[in-house]
């Protein structure tokens, strides 16, 4: 049976839309319905993926806990220039989330069936 490729890019931070909280939703169920999904964390996003959130009075959720229980289900990067940016390293961001230079989205983009932008 063929396995079709999604990828998931959240360009947005976690707090202030429903972007992450979609994109993460969007990634974590293509994974159950026989996809290979990718989750890439670009620009903003790469804050989706830091330990220890504190969504304050905001009505959002923290995804960073939800994102460390995906990661065996499906491959998440954090875009390495991204995180440069907003000066957070690999020690601040959850378990299984890896640094990608560039080379694993340009990857995935030509593998992709499907392409999902938040």
């Amino acid at each position: 049976m063929k396995v079709d490729n999604l990828l998931v890019i959240l360009r947005k931070p976690p707090y202030g839309t429903v972007n992450a909280a979609e994109a993460v939703r969007h990634a974590g169920a293509a994974s159950g319905f026989e996809y290979k999904s990718m989750l890439y964390l670009i620009d903003g996003g790469v804050f989706t993926a830091k330990k220890n959130q504190d969504a304050g009075d905001t009505g959002f959720t923290g995804l960073g806990e939800s994102l460390d229980l995906m990661s065996g289900e499906m491959d998440i990067f954090a875009d390495k220039e991204s995180l440069e940016k907003y000066s957070l390293s690999e020690e601040d961001l959850v378990e299984g989330v890896k640094i990608d230079d560039g080379e694993v989205l340009k990857k995935a983009i030509k593998e992709a069936q499907s392409i999902m932008i938040f």
